[in-house]
């Protein structure tokens, strides 16, 4: 269900420890709720701990148990397709996606160079702005102005809090 959002009206500044009391009290109770859903929470995971456990491993030594049996058997029962139906499921192998290994050999510092002997475009070149820099020459109002006319600028947000105290309060 959608609530439409209530518009904020201005109040006077009277009524700001009153607004502020109204806020901490919610904190307040919003804390005491979610302690006490983190406790079932806990409660819950400790009353099945043990048996989620139990069934963990035993799904681990079956899968274990599978895949041996696979590996071995992977010549006669894997000839014209890549997994078999069992009455329970399904048992197989997949392909996983490519991906580029290098020899414990070398370092990817040395075949950098020698990748580019072969083909160019097989090291890539990234360029990006580096923003920490700008950030850190901000005060520097001719490098702004120059940023400034190529369309940069570094902004800082300001945004709105409130927090509330955490001491006790009376809820009622």
């Amino acid at each position: 269900m959608r609530t439409k959002k209530k518009v904020t009206t201005i109040i006077n500044a009277e009524e700001l420890p009153e607004q502020m009391r109204k806020f901490a009290v919610a904190t307040s109770k919003i804390k005491s709720i979610e302690a006490e859903i983190e406790l079932q929470k806990q409660e819950i995971v400790r009353k099945y701990e043990l048996k989620l456990q139990a069934l963990n491993q035993q799904r681990e030594e079956a899968v274990d148990t599978l895949q041996a049996y696979a590996e071995h058997h992977r010549d006669d029962l894997f000839v014209q397709r890549k997994s078999i139906e069992l009455p329970h499921g399904l048992i197989g192998f997949r392909m996983g996606t490519p991906k580029v290994e290098k020899s414990k050999k070398v370092t990817w510092e040395g075949i950098i160079e020698d990748l580019r002997q072969i083909n160019a475009e097989f090291v890539r070149v990234k360029e990006e702005a580096n923003k920490d820099l700008i950030i850190a020459h901000r005060n520097d109002q001719e490098v702004m102005n120059k940023l400034g006319r190529i369309g940069l600028s570094v902004v800082q947000d300001e945004t709105f809090f409130v927090e509330a105290k955490s001491e006790e309060l009376v809820i009622g």
